[in-house]
């Protein structure tokens, strides 16, 4: 069976070019190795409880928003509930429980109220978040980006901030380390602190996120991943499950198919790999790989992994008096001190997230029911190989991570029905990610924008979408990356 296009992996980038590129009528092929669609965009059932991997939420779903837009494009838009809540996070520092307003003015007016010596530099710096906004809008569609004296003064910023750390930009702003360390609470987001993250992959998902407002979808990132794929069956596309590619078909000096691990051949005229590049390049013949890109790919520095805890409880969350949405508990003296006990494996004093599904999705929740999660940024070379050692290893860390919970929820382990930790073993079986990694490459300045992996490979007809490549990692991040990617196959695929 033949394919004008076939996409290896079913993340969330590689659904979004496989539906982008049906419904413009190319007959597209997806090669999945695990029995679900969706790479971490799923959910999955522990007596009776039904969790969501990976989705907190998202921005740019609103009419008009990047999203909203793409998955338009996708014809995907129709068929998932956007929901919005009030209020978009908390964050618990020092005893004190802060509550992240879903409005950008309201959310203003916080920072403003707490830190009123601030106030003209707060002003100052929502006010150059919109210009870096625009700057970035404009950057993508200005064909002379380059000729620096004649864009745009809001291009200037935007190219001034991509240089820059995200803790380099605000430091000009403000000095104030308490401010600070409240308006860089989504960092664990993104993999890196503020000292070390790209301001790119902090402040363009943040103005997504505060700007047009935060979302999570009906039903868990899985209703997404089955949006996606309904369009792909729905436009002549096919879907195979359990289906390992192992090796890429070459000839002519470019990729023609590929070979399953059953022995199957099938051929098509482009190939998307959704899935990590460097297991990608083994699956290709030595003759057809470029040493240079063989170096950025094999070389360059792999992001952290993760670790969650998916608990079900036989009580509403409400009545254990855990807050709404999501709470970020940072223990440490600052992100760097969460950051680097992360990566010591101190579960029982780095900062976490919990995760409160009820107040996200309360229709999809029994209301005598609790859905949360636990996450916790994590390191793969903590977990042992040894079958027995890491069967202990699970069970230390979910007890540690449950009387963390006990320290702020009283009582709360005497209703924990479900405790399934998913560790950065986890996330390597289901994904074949190299060291479980959840955001492809670091997401640091020296990998970000121009210096990350690109979309067009080396290769003719190859192409990588998805985390690891630019723009990064994250939900709309993959999904913006994969309709950049459709969009200029479909032009090559035309001629």
């Amino acid at each position: 069976m033949d394919y004008d296009v076939i996409v290896i992996g079913s993340g969330i980038g590689g659904l979004t070019s496989a539906s982008r590129l049906a419904t413009l009528g190319y007959k597209v092929g997806v090669f999945e190795q695990h029995f679900i669609p969706g790479g971490y965009a799923t959910n999955f059932k522990r007596k009776g409880y039904e969790f969501d991997v990976s989705l907190h939420g998202t921005g740019g779903l609103e009419e008009g928003g990047n999203l909203y837009k793409i998955l338009s494009s996708c014809n995907v838009i129709n068929k998932i509930i956007p929901l919005k809540n009030d209020i978009a996070y908390s964050i618990h520092y020092n005893d004190e429980l802060i509550y992240i307003p879903n409005n950008i003015d309201e959310y203003k007016e916080l920072l403003i109220n707490r830190f009123e010596n601030e106030k003209s530099n707060i002003e100052k710096l929502f006010k150059d978040l919109y210009r870096f906004s625009n700057g970035f809008d404009k950057f993508i569609l200005q064909k002379n980006a380059n000729f620096i004296n004649k864009v745009h003064p809001d291009i200037l910023l935007f190219i001034k901030w991509s240089s820059k750390t995200t803790y380099e930009v605000l430091i000009k702003y403000t000095t104030n380390e308490e401010l600070i360390k409240i308006f860089t609470a989504l960092w664990s987001y993104y993999g890196l602190p503020p000292k070390k993250l790209s301001s790119l992959y902090y402040f363009i998902p943040w103005i997504s996120y505060h700007i047009h407002g935060k979302y999570y979808i009906k039903g868990g990132s899985q209703s997404l991943s089955n949006a996606f794929v309904d369009v792909i069956k729905s436009n002549n596309g096919q879907l195979h499950l359990k289906s390992c590619v192992t090796s890429i078909l070459y000839e002519d000096k470019k990729v023609c198919g590929v070979k399953l691990d059953d022995g199957q051949v099938f051929k098509s005229k482009w190939i998307i790999s959704n899935i990590s590049p460097i297991k990608t390049y083994e699956m290709l013949p030595k003759k057809s790989l470029n040493k240079k890109e063989i170096v950025k790919i094999n070389y360059d520095k792999i992001g952290c992994t993760l670790s969650q805890l998916y608990i079900g409880l036989d009580i509403s969350p409400e009545k254990l008096n855990i807050p709404n949405d999501e709470i970020f508990f940072f223990e440490g003296t600052s992100h760097e001190d969460d950051y680097k006990m992360a990566l010591e494996n101190k579960y029982e004093e780095s900062g976490f997230l919990l995760t409160n599904y009820n107040s996200m999705d309360k229709p999809s929740n029994h209301s005598d029911k609790g859905i949360l999660t636990m996450t916790y940024i994590d390191n793969y070379d903590y977990w042992s190989s040894d079958k027995e050692i890491y069967k202990k290893q699970k069970i230390e860390v979910t007890n540690k991570m449950i009387n963390r919970l006990e320290k702020y929820y009283k009582g709360i382990s005497s209703h924990i029905v479900v405790a399934e930790l998913g560790t950065p073993k986890t996330m390597e079986r289901y994904t074949l990610n190299p060291k479980g990694a959840v955001y492809g490459y670091e997401q640091s300045v020296n990998q970000s924008g121009r210096y990350r992996l690109k979309k067009e490979s080396s290769i003719s007809n190859l192409s990588f979408v998805g985390a690891w490549t630019n723009p990064g990692g994250g939900y709309e991040g993959s999904i913006s990356g994969g309709m950049v990617e459709a969009q200029r196959i479909s032009k090559i695929l035309f001629k």
